[in-house]
């Protein structure tokens, strides 16, 4: 059947609710345990003499990104060949099934080793569902996108990802706050995961009854440009955009192991900041897109990292300096504003530079090969190299390394005409009466 033939893919809000709540809960778990990385060391880790619980803890973190190109391929082909919908209905189980076991896995005490052989390969199970949720995801936001509007659509992706960390912040500062640390340490931050099942059996039925969109109408003429682009060019700029987004993603939410164990500040600042820096990725993630479709994607994805590579050097001196409540969170949200505008263009930017036909996995792939390598060792080499040169600033210096190559890939990357003409409501906004 021509896609002329085919009925339309609309969002509704209700489909929107059921796509951003799967994101949420399959980022919230990765964030959470980036959060209570200390306490999951010191309660899962802890299992020998000398062992660092926090160093074998964020290795664990990593572990789980080593599965997403896998998963990324799997279930990325399934979605360009059977629809997105069955794609992410297969990731969201994965990863609420796996998110049980982290949750209820017993402590070292009681298992010893075990523990960390089963969390570890919890971690792969996450990790690989994670990989395949981000391409059927983001191609179903454009796809299903009003003409001129795919920018603010395919932002919810970046969005929904700061809207879990608003959620692991909030859930982690009450937690903190009613429990003492030795409660934390020792079941406390399990009620943090435990939480994120509530929302399975609702997020699951959401994306049940959304519209499939790898059959639908589409503009003809943009996807003849994006088959026209050069795809080696697009994967390999590509690749850095999405390296400069996922260094800073991980750092920036590293802030809340570096004020805990950095700057020594109580679990209710660190977890204060961490609420700050999900507020600020969900609001201003949807201001980049929200501009992008007015004045273009490569000037909201480079502006903003210019600003940013001005901006980290004096924000990390004066965090140091004078760490408080005000500092960080200061400085937490203007570099997360200006991260969240960029990287959500770009994630669009580069969803969009792929054909239908091959949009998922190809996405998903370049997505998920730059989240592997760079955003999954973020944060252990971070605090490997504090450790081992005794230099604070080490947080700073990787953001800067991270935001320059997204100024140089931002110019670089090869981009398709905006697409601004209207070809159909938008079922998200009220109509005139």
């Amino acid at each position: 059947m021509s896609d002329h033939k085919a009925p339309p893919a609309t969002l509704t809000r209700t489909n929107m609710v059921g796509i951003v709540a799967g994101n949420v809960l399959e980022f919230y778990d990765f964030t959470l345990f980036a959060f209570f990385a200390t306490q999951i060391g010191a309660s899962m880790f802890a299992h020998g003499k000398g062992t660092d619980g926090l160093l074998l803890a964020l290795a664990t973190f990593a572990v789980g990104f080593i599965a997403r190109p896998i998963g990324a391929v799997v279930i990325g082909r399934y979605a360009d060949r059977h629809g997105r919908k069955p794609a992410m209905l297969l990731s969201f189980a994965l990863m609420g099934a796996a998110l049980v076991v982290v949750a209820l896995t017993p402590p070292s005490s009681v298992l010893g080793v075990g523990s960390a052989i089963i969390i570890t390969v919890a971690r792969l199970v996450q990790g690989f569902a994670l990989g395949g949720e981000v391409g059927p995801t983001t191609a179903l936001l454009i796809e299903a996108a009003p003409a001129g509007k795919r920018g603010l659509y395919g932002a919810w992706q970046i969005a929904s990802q700061g809207l879990s960390a608003l959620i692991a912040g909030l859930v982690g500062l009450a937690i903190s706050f009613l429990l003492s640390p030795q409660a934390v340490t020792e079941w406390g931050w399990r009620i943090g995961m435990l939480l994120g099942v509530l929302i399975l059996p609702i997020g699951f039925h959401l994306r049940r009854i959304m519209p499939e969109t790898l059959h639908a109408p589409v503009d003809e003429a943009i996807d003849r440009e994006a088959a026209a682009l050069p795809l080696a060019r697009v994967a390999g700029i590509g690749l850095m955009l999405i390296l400069a987004g996922t260094v800073t993603t991980y750092t920036l939410q590293y802030f809340n192991t570096y004020s805990l164990a950095i700057l020594k500040l109580s679990p209710t600042l660190a977890f204060t900041t961490t609420a700050i820096t999900g507020a600020s990725m969900f609001a201003f993630g949807l201001l980049g897109g929200w501009l992008s479709d007015r004045v273009g994607r490569r000037a909201v994805i480079v502006w903003p990292r210019i600003v940013l590579l001005v901006l980290i050097y004096p924000l990390f001196v004066r965090i140091l300096a004078a760490p408080s409540l005000g500092t960080l969170a200061l400085g937490v949200f203007l570099m997360t504003a200006l991260y969240a505008m960029s990287t959500a263009t770009a994630n669009v930017c580069l969803a969009e530079s792929f054909p239908r036909a091959r949009r998922s996995t190809a996405y998903a792939v370049t997505y998920t090969m730059a989240v592997s390598v760079f955003g999954g060792s973020a944060q252990f080499l971070i605090t490997w190299l504090i450790k081992r040169t005794g230099d604070t600033m080490v947080p700073a210096w990787w953001l800067l390394g991270a935001t320059l190559v997204g100024v140089v890939a931002g110019v670089a990357m090869p981009m398709i005409r905006a697409g601004r003409r209207r070809l159909r409501p938008d079922p998200l906004m009220p109509t005139a009466g």
